[in-house]
């Protein structure tokens, strides 16, 4: 399934959780998050750690491959940015964040902020599919 906003991809995650009927206190400690973590992000805060993000994902059995890890993200962004022909300062501008944000995520930098990462990955038509 295609998903274009950090919000679909939290309730997919929350919804997984409840089709495998798995209680926060084992998930947390299975995904080694915080409970308060996994109320955050199943209440919906999109702006949490992608890195925690995905110990959630992994540790209910659903692949991100566009999110697998920092410098996969990383990598697809950049070549993303260079097939438009545009440097980091264009590219940023394009996706509403900063130069400095755009560079760190380029050089696969951890702990992006969910709702930011969306808006690069948005801004460069990087589609995000959620296998489960």
């Amino acid at each position: 399934m295609r998903i274009r906003e950090p919000k679909h991809l939290l309730a997919v995650l929350r919804k997984q959780r409840s089709v495998l009927n798995i209680n926060a206190q084992m998930l947390a400690a299975s995904a080694n998050v915080s409970t308060q973590f996994l109320s955050t992000m199943e209440n919906g805060k999109e702006s949490v750690q992608v890195d925690e993000v995905m110990k959630v994902a992994h540790a209910l059995g659903v692949e991100v491959p566009v999110l697998k890890t920092p410098e996969v993200t990383g990598q697809l962004v950049r070549r993303a940015r260079n097939e438009l022909c545009v440097d980091q300062v264009v590219g940023a501008a394009l996706c509403n964040v900063s130069p400095r944000y755009l560079s760190t995520v380029e050089n696969g930098k951890p702990n992006k902020r969910l709702n930011k990462l969306f808006d690069v990955l948005n801004g460069f038509g990087i589609g995000v599919e959620v296998l489960l």
